[in-house]
């Protein structure tokens, strides 16, 4: 016989794919009439942009192209030169099951690129676009919170979670004209250009999510005066969106990521023939998981004064969330030159920034990884390129010690840089982290609970015994192996803990 049981819902997000893949990406690229041949490759640099993706039964499908730049110095050698050009790139990523509401992230970057110069007017590329991708589906648990049956002992157990509310994905696109100023010249070619987006403020109404955030813009560029003079500009956008989400509310927790997508830079021709301004359009995907509180009740163990119980389990993960930290991590690091002298840096930037966080002892550990790029002149007048890669460790120490996990978001720029001597730039860059601080606990419940019509019950003649029990034994372990009531334990012994204070005889008397 089966006994009745009750259940309570918990709704989880379930990951169908949570990794990384990859996407061979290979170009030829000869360049046009009007571009000067090739002496030397400085930097070549490919910025791989999402332009869509969609999921479709169990198959991810994303397309973007990627932005790629060419520095180099012209036959003279004399004259940083630039030969840009995109290429698409698509990829379809098989998810572990199909489902019609499941909603993604992705993100790009270069696992791997060489590019070298077949000739003086061609370029040959070959590189690896890696995809970072969380995709998930919105699923419900029934749990088991209550056993109805007069005969059966069984013990619960409560506990706080966040269970889900809703995953939304949304994508906009951000459009405006920027002007050149401060007295800067007009623009001939653009060099390089880095477009990221970051949010600045999140707040959740009832059924919504307004998001505040901004785009960063920055670009160097050859001057239309004098080809051989370089300018950089940047500037900001600021952008509002309101989400629609359903089950939203003030009190959700909200684990927000933003991905800067497919973005176009174009210098603006004015009315008297001169590039004075730029025409910016950047996509933008906004993801949010949003969770709420919720108390968690489960049956352990069970057992019956009557007959023999069958008992089968089963297990979940349940997430709880401890807090969303923020912090800056700064760091000073330096490009050194060697036999060389530095007399001009022409431009400096960060590419290529990776935050892993790891939880462990009460630590929060990032470990923060770029690579510092430089683009100098040097005592003769020769126009050199110089990086480096850093790897950095920062520690927070944190007061909760049940954190198990990090879910980190980041943004590595440079605030400031000096030339420290004839050789050495000295560099302070700033990686904004912001973590979604959880744990995720394994709890095994039980979900049925039946008597074998065909199998005897137990001899239920009364009985009177005597337990000698130890301290700290559990009055549970000495009901269930006696098979009598725990109220009448802890009755007939006035016991009012989980366990045995201290070591005693215990009167079990069975009805």
């Amino acid at each position: 016989m089966q006994a009745q049981i009750k259940t309570a819902p918990y709704e989880y997000f379930d990951p169908i794919f949570d990794g990384r893949y990859e996407a061979p990406v290979d170009a030829e690229y000869n360049l046009p009439d009007y571009c000067a041949d090739i002496q030397k490759i400085l930097k070549c640099r490919m910025v791989p942009e999402i332009s869509s993706y969609i999921i479709s039964g169990d198959t991810l499908t994303c397309d973007g192209v990627c932005d790629i730049r060419v520095l180099y110095l012209d036959g003279k050698g004399d004259t940083v030169r630039c030969c840009d050009f995109t290429k698409d790139f698509t990829a379809s990523i098989k998810l572990k099951s199909s489902e019609e509401k499941a909603v993604a992230c992705v993100q790009a970057s270069i696992a791997h690129l060489t590019c070298r110069a077949v000739s003086a007017r061609r370029v040959d590329l070959h590189a690896a676009i890696c995809l970072q991708v969380l995709a998930v589906v919105q699923k419900k648990e029934l749990i088991t919170c209550s056993l109805e049956d007069e005969t059966i002992e069984k013990r619960g157990e409560s506990f706080q979670a966040h269970q889900a509310v809703n995953a939304v994905c949304h994508q906009f696109t951000i459009e405006d004209t920027l002007p050149v100023k401060n007295g800067k010249p007009p623009i001939e070619t653009i060099l390089r250009r880095d477009v990221s987006c970051r949010v600045i403020e999140s707040r959740i109404s009832e059924e919504r999510l307004t998001v505040n955030g901004t785009a960063d813009i920055s670009f160097l560029y050859t001057s239309a005066v004098d080809s051989n003079t370089v300018e950089k500009l940047s500037s900001s956008i600021d952008f509002s969106q309101v989400i629609e989400c359903a089950g939203a509310e003030e009190s959700c927790v909200c684990d927000l990521r933003i991905v800067t997508g497919e973005s176009s830079i174009q210098p603006r021709e004015d009315d008297v023939g001169e590039y004075n301004s730029v025409s910016v359009v950047i996509k933008v995907f906004l993801m949010a998981f949003l969770y709420k509180s919720c108390e968690v009740e489960i049956i352990d163990d069970a057992y019956s004064v009557k007959a023999p119980l069958e008992l089968r389990y089963s297990q979940s993960v349940f997430t709880q969330i401890h807090g969303i930290t923020s912090e800056t991590l700064k760091k000073k690091c330096s490009l050194t030159v060697s036999d060389d002298e530095i007399q001009k840096v022409l431009d400096i930037w960060c590419e290529q920034d990776l935050v892993q966080t790891i939880c462990e002892k009460a630590k929060l550990n990032y470990r923060v990884k770029y690579t510092v790029c430089m683009l100098y002149m040097n005592a003769q007048g020769r126009i050199l390129y110089i990086e480096k890669q850093f790897d950095h460790n920062f520690t927070t120490e944190m007061e909760n010690p049940l954190i198990k996990r990090a879910d980190t978001t980041w943004h590595t720029d440079m605030w400031e840089y000096r030339i420290a001597d004839r050789n050495t730039v000295e560099v302070s860059v700033e990686t904004s982290v912001v973590s979604t601080l959880l744990s995720l606990n394994t709890v095994k419940y039980l979900t049925s609970a039946a008597t074998d019509e065909n199998t005897k019950d137990f001899d239920l003649r009364p009985r009177f015994l005597v337990y000698y029990a130890s301290q700290g034994e559990k009055l549970w372990d000495i009901a269930k192996g006696h098979r009598a009531m725990l109220s009448d334990i802890r009755n007939q012994n006035e016991l009012f803990d989980d366990i045995v204070p201290e070591p005693r005889p215990i009167i079990i008397c069975n009805r």
